[in-house]
């Protein structure tokens, strides 16, 4: 068991906060009433009597619940789609998650309607409206933007690669970026319109990924580069947009859009905040400090046929405006660093077990839950041996919590089980009632966290003591045995309402 330092010690935990009167409105689930929009909720506290502030803060929320939303429901219909399809379709694991950041950075720029407002012991609450129409529209329109752009790029790089083959590099580089780009919103498209693509002829004439790479090969040559050199590379407009002594944050670099982080991911991001550091005497702020930041940094490391493609984007914080840069890297490059680097450890299984959640979760529109540690943000996580992070749990309405975590090496636990969230502790982070040590071995490591109106069924766990004080539960029977135990409570009475969400976070040793 690799002495799993999962210690889970029931503590006891003192309630002070007042009763909070939520509107009805807020609790209530609304998906009949406006089947045409995504709906977001969110609420803030009116701080210093600023209630205008506070509707933003509310209103950001709002977008993150229906870009969460979003997501959850486009990554597990892409699943089965993909499935129903058959063996005759080609797609990669990593292809059927979509990435939430960017339909957060999407949603933004979009039109919104706030559907319902109100202001409750100072507290403003806020319900927005995506029309799904717009939502659609807008997605084509980029869509076909896109395509235009990489055509134009393409042929260009084609024009000067004999009389001017760094540009030509770079120009076929960024072709790939729109590239990727492109995939993602076509994911959006094709769930928004019902998964009837009307836009094939569009791509008729575009190039294959592969022949963009096949090109960079030729230009690039067969000559492995330093990882100074890929960061200077990498990081070329972006040394130029950023202000001497200024603040970031930065995110490990993340594999494809799983929310997993390599070796190789994490320690590049390192050498990025160095690189800042050493050349613009930035000052670096944790995750948890992202509000303090001037701006906030995010990598991507993509796969392909012929070696990797490393993509990173800077947004600023005070103007939202973003400058990107992706760079090719030869498979020479990836083998003087080492392909068990580059990717996650244990790769396939992470992505598998990650997969059977995603393809059977529940999503409830009137009962929200959210996790939270010092370091979850807007992007992967990582901890390292002997942290201690502090789980905090958030919800709507009153509900019944429980919290599985998968190990690394397939070890499935019971951390919290029926932990009853009252109703003076909803809209507010609660602190779950256990300590958590990070441990060995180091790996890829999800949660499954569930929230029920109504107390969940016992499921069948093994404890097993680690030591006098502390115990683990382990799940002896199979996960998807354990899940449909408690999702077999809304078909028993569909007035109870379920809902899930899966987290992730990547462990290295220090």
């Amino acid at each position: 068991m690799n002495n799993k330092a999962l210690f889970v010690t029931l503590i006891i935990m003192n309630i002070t906060s007042l009763l909070i009167a939520t509107p009805s409105w807020y609790t209530n689930n609304f998906a009949n009433q406006f089947s045409d929009y995504f709906i977001g909720k969110g609420f803030s506290e009116i701080t210093n009597g600023n209630e205008a502030e506070a509707e933003k803060r509310a209103i950001q929320m709002a977008l993150n619940d229906a870009a969460s939303t979003i997501s959850c429901r486009i990554s597990g219909e892409t699943i089965n789609h993909i499935s129903e399809k058959g063996s005759d379709t080609q797609a990669k694991v990593e292809d059927y998650f979509l990435n939430e950041t960017k339909v957060k950075t999407d949603l933004e720029v979009m039109n919104y309607k706030i559907l319902k407002e109100s202001n409750e012991d100072n507290i403003c609450y806020v319900m927005i409206g995506l029309p799904v129409q717009d939502i659609q529209q807008s997605y084509k329109y980029e869509i076909e933007k896109g395509i235009d752009k990489i055509a134009q790029t393409y042929q260009l790089a084609k024009q000067i690669a004999t009389s001017n083959p760094n540009e030509a590099i770079k120009k076929y580089e960024q072709c790939i970026g729109y590239l990727q780009d492109i995939t993602e919103e076509m994911k959006v498209y094709l769930f928004l319109n019902k998964w009837k693509n009307d836009l094939t002829s569009n791509f008729e004439n575009l190039p294959a990924q592969n022949t963009i790479e096949q090109k960079l090969i030729e230009l690039t040559g067969t000559t492995p580069k330093s990882t100074a050199v890929l960061v200077e590379e990498l990081l070329e407009p972006v040394l130029v947009k950023i202000k001497q002594s200024s603040s970031f944050i930065i995110y490990p670099f993340e594999w494809q859009n799983t929310g997993f982080v390599s070796e190789f991911g994490n320690t590049f991001s390192e050498i990025v905040a160095n690189k800042l550091n050493t050349s613009k005497n930035c000052t670096r702020h944790e995750i948890k400090n992202f509000n303090k930041a001037d701006y906030i940094i995010r990598g991507k490391l993509m796969d392909s046929d012929t070696g990797l493609c490393i993509f990173v984007t800077m947004k600023n914080r005070q103007n939202n405006s973003e400058v990107s840069n992706l760079i090719y890297v030869n498979a020479v490059t990836c083998e003087n660093i080492g392909w068990n680097k580059i990717k996650p450890k244990d790769l396939d299984k992470a992505l598998q077990d990650k997969l059977a959640l995603y393809e059977s979760i529940q999503s409830d529109n009137s009962l929200n839950v959210e996790l939270q540690t010092e370091k979850m943000g807007d992007g992967p996580v990582v901890y390292y041996f002997d942290d201690e992070p502090q789980l905090l749990v958030k919800t709507n309405k009153a509900c019944y919590a429980r919290l599985i975590y998968i190990f690394s090496d397939g070890l499935k636990t019971l951390l919290v089980d029926n932990y009853f969230i009252p109703t003076n502790r909803t809209n507010q982070w609660v602190k779950l009632p256990f300590e958590f040590i990070v441990c060995e071995p180091e790996g890829i490591e999800q949660m499954l966290l569930q929230a029920s109106t109504e107390k969940m069924p016992d499921l069948f766990v093994k404890r097993i003591q680690i030591d006098e004080n502390s115990h683990i539960s382990v799940i002896e029977t199979g996960l998807a045995e354990q899940i449909s135990k408690t999702r077999g409570i809304k078909i028993k009475n569909p007035k109870k309402e379920i809902t899930e969400k899966v987290y992730q976070w990547t462990v290295f040793e220090k």
